[in-house]
């Protein structure tokens, strides 16, 4: 445990030095900030010009920030991830004590935690809607593994920080999922519930939360279990 907190040290001190890294630190928070107060004139505009309201999508609309969270944070780290790779510093740590078990605690494990605890503050403090506490706890936890899972596929496919950026931007279209429960009502649309963001909308809606929450879990570790054993297998040749 030890080693993987001075692991952490190390890189967070490579965040601090780094502005495109710095700014997704903050980033989860300013979202927040946005959403809760920005929503809320919108919605006030579309009442007086359009007799149009968007509060039922509030709930809607703190889910999707609380998914942010961990996202942006473990975003940050798979850049850093990234970086030592390409100078083969992951390497090294690899083979000192903290072990890959440890080097990927410290890199994506760490941030993804975090971003969990993070995730709960948005939710209680900019929250719009009346999301119920084990519906923020259950959300924040997929979240967190999701970002985990959106931090692997990064580095498993992109070569450097360049190409990580390009993906990081792909990886948007996998967040699609937490509205496919909110404006879809075909049968088809459980097949889109190999992604955990379909689950994190499921459990918004607040139906069959510990089933919904079960899913997202298994499907958000089966992201991060293939895309680790990508990563693993690029550094490795």
């Amino acid at each position: 445990m030890r080693s993987t907190i001075k692991v952490f040290g190390i890189g967070f001190q490579v965040i601090l030095r780094d502005a495109v890294m710095l700014v997704l630190i903050p980033a989860p928070f300013l979202v927040g900030v946005t959403f809760h107060y920005f929503l809320p004139l919108l919605n006030r505009f579309l009442i007086q010009h359009f007799a149009f309201t968007i509060e039922r999508y509030y709930a809607l609309s703190d889910g999707l920030m609380m998914l942010l969270a961990p996202i942006l944070l473990t975003m940050s780290s798979a850049f850093l991830l990234l970086e030592e790779s390409d100078e083969g510093i992951s390497s090294y740590f690899q083979i000192t004590p903290a072990g890959r078990q440890h080097y990927l605690i410290a890199r994506i494990g760490i941030p993804a935690l975090w971003g969990f605890f993070c995730s709960i503050i948005i939710g209680k403090v900019f929250h719009l809607s009346t999301l119920s506490f084990s519906v923020i706890i259950a959300l924040s936890f997929v979240s967190a593994l999701f970002g985990c899972a959106v931090a692997m596929m990064i580095v498993a496919f992109a070569n450097n920080r360049v190409e990580g950026l390009a993906i990081s931007k792909l990886t948007g279209i996998t967040m699609i999922g937490i509205f496919i429960p909110w404006f879809v009502s075909d049968s088809w649309r459980w097949t889109v519930g190999i992604l955990p963001t379909f689950w994190i909308g499921e459990i918004i809606l607040g139906t069959s939360l510990w089933i919904n929450l079960f899913l997202g879990t298994i499907t958000s570790l089966l992201w991060i279990a293939c895309f680790t054993k990508r990563f693993l297998q690029k550094i490795n040749h």
